[in-house]
């Protein structure tokens, strides 16, 4: 990225409709989950040169990162908006990259998929949350392609949240926990003893890894009402405050 440019240097026009032309992508390809290679490309040169924008020096110790942010762009799985993705990534290395199709795969499957994803972060009591509306299918391929059943929830997962470096963000992993909402009570009545169930997923993946592991979101850009925000990879995550 090129150096974080200053506040009498940039004008808000070309901010705005630099804004405005990754909004117009993310629409046409569906949060960019549909994009095409150009597209891609296209989002990322856009990005950059937004990010080349940037007058916010120090984001993770600026007020404007806290609130709730919605998902409205990403050149990766929205899913991994989720801090409990980024502890998978760290646990998995190399092999993350299946472990994520082969989950897009199951939950797309009989037009099931992420829908709304939203961050929500608070600095000053050192908090992460994730919340991401799951709609979930099942249904016996043989059979036809029309599910037997589906249903929503929310995938809630949230942990600590720590200023790293200025413009990051480091969550513990063994901070982590899930909580899953069944939106949808009445799809699979004999599973709402599931509805509010928190498993303490980072005590889980402290075990398999250093317990002292930290996961990292770099934010690029940040304004009163837009963020930038990368993962370890270099995956973009795109957000627009609710």
């Amino acid at each position: 990225m090129d150096d974080v440019a200053t506040t009498a240097t940039v004008k808000d026009g070309d901010v705005e409709a630099t804004k405005m032309a990754l909004l117009s992508i993310a629409a046409a390809s569906a949060r960019g989950e549909g994009a095409t290679s150009s597209q891609k490309d296209e989002a990322r040169a856009i990005i950059d040169k937004l990010c080349a924008m940037n007058a916010v020096a120090e984001p993770a110790y600026s007020d404007m990162m806290d609130g709730d942010w919605e998902l409205v762009y990403t050149d990766t799985f929205p899913f991994r908006s989720s801090p409990f993705f980024w502890g998978v990534g760290k646990l998995l290395g190399d092999n993350a990259g299946f472990f994520y199709s082969a989950h897009e795969h199951q939950t797309s499957m009989f037009g099931g998929g992420c829908g709304k994803v939203v961050q929500t972060i608070d600095m000053n009591a050192g908090k992460i949350m994730s919340d991401v509306i799951v709609r979930a299918s099942i249904g016996v391929p043989l059979l036809g392609f029309s599910p037997l059943f589906s249903g929503f929830g929310s995938v809630i997962t949230s942990g600590e949240a720590n200023p790293f470096g200025g413009d990051s963000i480091a969550v513990p992993i063994s901070s982590l926990s899930t909580t899953v909402r069944q939106d949808d009570a009445s799809v699979l009545p004999a599973l709402n003893f599931l509805n509010g169930s928190t498993v303490p997923v980072g005590d889980i993946m402290g075990r398999i890894t250093d317990g002292s592991s930290e996961v990292l979101m770099t934010t690029k850009y940040l304004d009163e009402n837009f963020r930038v925000s990368m993962l370890e990879d270099d995956s973009v995550l795109v957000y627009r405050r609710v």
